[in-house]
């Protein structure tokens, strides 16, 4: 009788001590699905949940090089087709133009501000400025908040600089904020040292050539995303990504352009992308995307193009 008593206390003692195990066990589950949620993309809608909780187009417009009257026609015509990203900067001088834009896109009803979301970044001559540099870009853009506000390129003091960035996020000036220019693990592991709030994106180079794979797998367990400026390799280099044997051969057999099968590539391989152009030709064919998909195989021809080979040094 006694030994009956002994064993149905050791099985009571050993049920009890398994189920504070088995809901860590789920509730370490659960942190996985909402982490891997939080970076995945539906290119349904076009968008993805970045780790702040906002959710971000996985397609837009870049202005890099328009002047303002430029970018204000590009970023109409953007959103008058369906775009709802635009990437701008201070360093490329056309804030201006891309405020009047969107204004002009708002005014005519085609948007809501809170439809778009803007992206702007500090430029390294706004290091030692930081807080009047988001400022100015809020001025300039003539919006109460950037969706995306980016350190442009590693300087001598990015961690001021991020903490302005982090600081503009509390006063409501900013939703999210990224790093730009940052290529390897040391880089993005140096910033996560200091950073209170974790980069949503990394906005790199990256293209045909030069696929950063090895980036984009590390910063997965952050949730964070990277995209992609440069997608057809920048001036200079285009004719060279859209005369691709393999791009050439899927654009036939998709009944699409270079263009699009490149785009395409970008966000079905998980990366945001910014092409950016001042034909609104070429805007509309960049944004038409999404009424096909690349297969497996077909992703897998591309991917086998990487040589590793980055056309810029910042």
């Amino acid at each position: 009788m006694l030994i009956l008593i002994l064993a149905a206390v050791l099985l009571l003692c050993s049920c009890s001590s398994n189920t504070p195990e088995e809901d860590v066990v789920t509730e370490e589950a659960e942190d996985t699905v909402i982490s891997s949620e939080t970076e995945s993309f539906d290119l349904e809608k076009g968008t993805v949940m970045l780790n702040s909780g906002y959710t971000m187009p996985i397609i837009g417009l870049g202005t890099w090089t328009l002047s303002n009257d430029e970018a204000e026609e590009s970023v109409y015509a953007a959103l008058k087709c369906g775009m709802r990203l635009i990437d701008t900067a201070r360093y490329y001088q056309c804030e201006t133009g891309v405020g009047r834009g969107l204004r002009r896109a708002i005014d005519e009803g085609i948007v809501k501000r809170e439809d778009v979301f803007i992206t702007s970044k500090i430029m390294p001559g706004d290091y030692d400025r930081a807080a009047q540099g988001i400022n100015d870009s809020l001025s300039d853009l003539d919006v109460d908040y950037v969706d995306l506000m980016l350190i442009h390129q590693p300087g001598s003091n990015d961690e001021a600089v991020y903490k302005a960035m982090e600081q503009a996020v509390r006063d409501g000036k900013v939703r999210s904020i990224g790093i730009s220019n940052y290529y390897t693990k040391e880089q993005v592991d140096e910033v996560l040292s200091y950073a209170e709030i974790t980069p949503a994106v990394i906005q790199n180079e990256n293209h045909l050539y030069y696929q950063n794979k090895a980036l984009q797998e590390y910063v997965k367990q952050y949730g964070i995303v990277l995209e992609s400026w440069y997608p057809f390799g920048g001036r200079g280099h285009t004719e060279d990504h859209f005369g691709n044997e393999v791009i050439k051969e899927l654009a036939e057999k998709n009944g699409k352009t270079p263009a699009q099968i490149i785009l395409r590539w970008h966000i079905q391989d998980g990366y945001i992308t910014i092409p950016g152009s001042s034909n609104p030709e070429h805007i509309k064919e960049n944004y038409n995307i999404f009424d096909f998909e690349l297969t497996g195989e077909d992703m897998e021809r591309i991917r086998d193009l990487d040589r590793q080979e980055r056309y810029e040094n910042w």
